[in-house]
């Protein structure tokens, strides 16, 4: 049984080392066949930098490290030089720092081809670099930039130093265009996609391939490859959780999965699809890895609100995810590429519905943004969250509600903050429904933060379900009702017969009073449909 690449992402350890390895080399092959300059952003933790790898020992010739992959007996096995820089590797601090630093990078490629470097600045470095390289091999030079961006990420809420610094990136990068009779192949990845007029303001032949739907399983793990490629681990995982093999890759996809970069084909994030294999727990493993500081960063900077993210039919276009520089690109745009928020599907051309992929990237989101709007800190959320998801589990409604409540307790100075302007509204039946919505957004930024699956606004054939919870073939149906009773929620609920869809499952039926004044529920009453033996009068106050 072959070994799990957890954080690996040199190809020829994984390969020596007898790990598995989910083989993308025909995506790999039609790259480099139809492409000389290509693009790629992904989210962090998505295989980006193992991507690299395997392009840097591809082109050095290594064939013995590809056999068994379908480019073995395809590829036209030939030594080239390789120049491979990764801006992770580089200092941030400052602008004369970076180009310190990227020097110095320069300058250990040069030693390792034995080549001397004369220029001073880094830009002519560069170019001296690439140019000498091919000269001496007589070969045209491979480039591979891992994390392109990440010195203009180090420094997203400063706008004046993320400037500067994307100024001295733009001097190197400017630089391949002319370099063109040079090269052989060029690759640029990264977690955000750049535009015209910034870093690559001069190499305007650069193919992104980001949004391309042939390349959009290229990184990641799809469905059927995690059971050709893991089936012993599947098998343990089912074993050990007492689950069948369906059950078991429906979580999967609840947790890790969903990401989609065309809005019609779908990957799970392999870093998670690892850690859950050898752990075989679904816990939130992209999220423990600590969300980078540049998005904690840029929301702070930008007051982002929960219901800027989770709300309903939120949409994009391909305009809005090109047509700004990294540190002013709108909050949707930042957060589909930081892989927070993902193309759910494609409503026109070039227009997408986004959403939260999974449970993992939706908790580390609402954690922030519940840190962000309403001062709940994540220790709190991390007590009371997984209370409130063990008894969604075991089908406790009351343990469920009194979570919500004290959580909402917690934060009930600061959501009086954010509703003084909605109080202010004077048509009444407009504040209550405003009001109403804003609860809902709390609630779902709560149940993420927790760790619970769920929806928004679920459309069925009675009307909008404002929050619905199914786990494990139980439903759970919740409507929401301000300075109104509870039963009057429920009632709505029955009326409209939310249900209906799901009669074959067991049903909870959950109606919410909450207190404007208060600001937190006051009372709840439900009601529980079985699929098989009707209506149950059951209903509990507080």
């Amino acid at each position: 049984m072959k070994k799990l690449p957890k954080g690996m992402s040199d190809f020829r350890q994984l390969r020596e080392w007898n790990c598995v390895y989910v083989d993308k080399t025909k995506y790999i092959y039609n790259m480099v066949e139809d492409n000389k300059y290509i693009f790629l952003s992904r989210p962090r933790r998505f295989g980006k930098s193992l991507m690299v790898s395997t392009l840097y020992y591809l082109f050095k010739g290594e064939k013995q490290l590809f056999e068994g992959t379908w480019i073995h007996d395809k590829w036209k096995w030939e030594e080239y030089p390789v120049v491979r820089l990764d801006m992770n590797n580089v200092e941030t601090k400052s602008t004369e720092l970076l180009e310190k630093s990227l020097s110095s990078r320069l300058r250990e490629v040069a030693q390792s081809y034995n080549l001397e470097m004369t220029q001073d600045t880094v830009s002519e470095q560069f170019y001296e670099l690439v140019s000498k390289l091919s000269e001496k091999s007589n070969k045209p030079v491979v480039l591979l930039i891992d994390e392109y961006e990440k010195p203009i990420l180090d420094h997203i809420s400063d706008k004046r130093k993320a400037s500067q610094i994307r100024e001295v990136l733009r001097g190197l990068y400017g630089r391949i265009k002319s370099l063109d009779s040079y090269l052989r192949f060029v690759f640029l990845t990264g977690i955000t996609k750049y535009t015209k007029a910034g870093v690559f303001s001069t190499l305007n032949n650069l193919n992104d391939i980001s949004l391309d739907a042939p390349y959009s399983q290229m990184l990641g793990y799809t469905t059927e490859e995690i059971r050709e490629y893991f089936p012993e681990y599947i098998d343990r995982a089912c074993d050990e959780l007492g689950v069948d093999e369906e059950y078991l890759l429906n979580q999967l996809e609840k947790y890790y999965g969903g990401f989609s970069f065309d809005g019609k084909h779908f990957v799970f994030n392999p870093f998670a699809v690892l850690l859950f294999f050898e752990k075989k727990k679904f816990l939130p493993y992209w999220n423990d890895t600590g969300a980078p500081k540049f998005l904690y960063d840029y929301l702070r900077a930008r007051s982002v609100r929960l219901e800027d993210v989770l709300k309903k039919d939120l949409r994009i276009s391909y305009m809005e995810l090109t047509s700004r520089e990294i540190e002013e690109s709108v909050v949707k745009s930042f957060l589909v590429q930081a892989g927070y928020l993902t193309f759910y599907r494609e409503i026109d051309e070039g227009l997408y519905e986004l959403r939260i992929p999974n449970l993992d990237a939706g908790q580390s989101l609402a954690q922030m943004l519940l840190e962000l709007n309403y001062g709940l800190e994540p220790d709190e959320l991390n007590e009371v969250g997984p209370r409130i998801k063990e008894a969604v589990k075991k089908e406790r409604v009351d343990e469920f509600m009194r979570g919500l409540k004290e959580i909402l307790g917690r934060m009930s100075y600061r959501l009086g903050e954010r509703l003084k302007t909605i109080q202010h509204e004077e048509d009444q039946h407009e504040r209550l429904k405003r009001i109403e919505a804003h609860y809902e957004m709390v609630i779902s930024g709560i149940l993420y933060g927790g760790g619970v699956h769920h929806e928004v606004e679920r459309e069925v054939a009675g009307g909008i379900i404002d929050i619905l919870i199914e786990n494990n073939g139980v439903v759970w149906i919740i409507e929401l009702k301000v300075d109104q009773s509870a039963q009057k929620a429920l009632d709505q609920i029955k009326e409209k017969k939310y249900y209906e869809g799901f009669s074959s499952k067991r049903c909870y039926l959950i109606g919410v009073s909450i207190d404007s004044r208060e600001r937190n529920i006051k009372e709840w009453v439900y009601e529980v449909i079985d699929g098989s033996n009707g209506s149950k009068g059951v209903e509990v106050r507080l």
